[in-house]
């Protein structure tokens, strides 16, 4: 478990788990609390930019958490870095309400993006569920039970998080909060 340069071609993964500090939207005038206030935040344009195809071996899976008013925005940047859509991964019910335009927002999403075959460590019908309950803690941070399903899912494949706020057990990561 290390900090990775995403800069360096020599590190590759087979997964990769990401929450990007996704700037966007408004609050339509309701109390909101932007993310900027928590942690620096990045502009869909900026996120594109980030050289994550760098990383990534020919056979990838990326599990990208999105903000719902945006998700069609998340999942291009996927596709920016060399992924496709396959399915939604995993559903957060965060155990709280959130001020929203429309309806009052729960869950956080999860999608499964993928670059080229699925890692052939996968293992099947590991009893993995999508949905998962846990009160929210610090901002934006999820909970560790989402890295134990995507162990279980793929227990050998060479991992990495990234925008990580923790260091996790055998993954390596990127992030501003965590870099040594």
């Amino acid at each position: 478990m290390s900090y990775v340069n995403i800069l360096d071609t020599s590190n590759k993964y087979d997964i990769l788990y990401a929450d990007p500090p996704w700037k966007f939207g408004g609050h339509g005038g309701t109390k909101w609390i932007p993310a900027s206030f928590y942690y620096n935040v990045m502009s869909f344009e900026e996120l594109k930019l980030l050289p994550v195809q760098n990383i990534t071996r020919e056979n990838c899976i990326l599990f990208l958490w999105t903000v719902n008013p945006e998700t069609k925005k998340c999942i291009e940047v996927g596709e920016s870095w060399g992924f496709r859509l396959i399915t939604l991964g995993f559903v957060w019910y965060k155990e709280r309400a959130n001020v929203g335009n429309y309806t009052m927002p729960q869950c956080e999403l999860c999608w499964i993006l993928k670059k080229g075959k699925i890692p052939s460590d996968r293992r099947r019908n590991p009893g993995v569920k999508s949905f998962y309950s846990e009160a929210v803690t610090r901002h934006s941070q999820k909970p560790d039970e989402f890295r134990k399903r995507i162990d279980m899912l793929f227990p050998r494949s060479r991992k990495i998080e990234l925008f990580a706020r923790q260091r996790w057990s055998d993954w390596d990561y990127w992030g501003e909060e965590i870099n040594d």
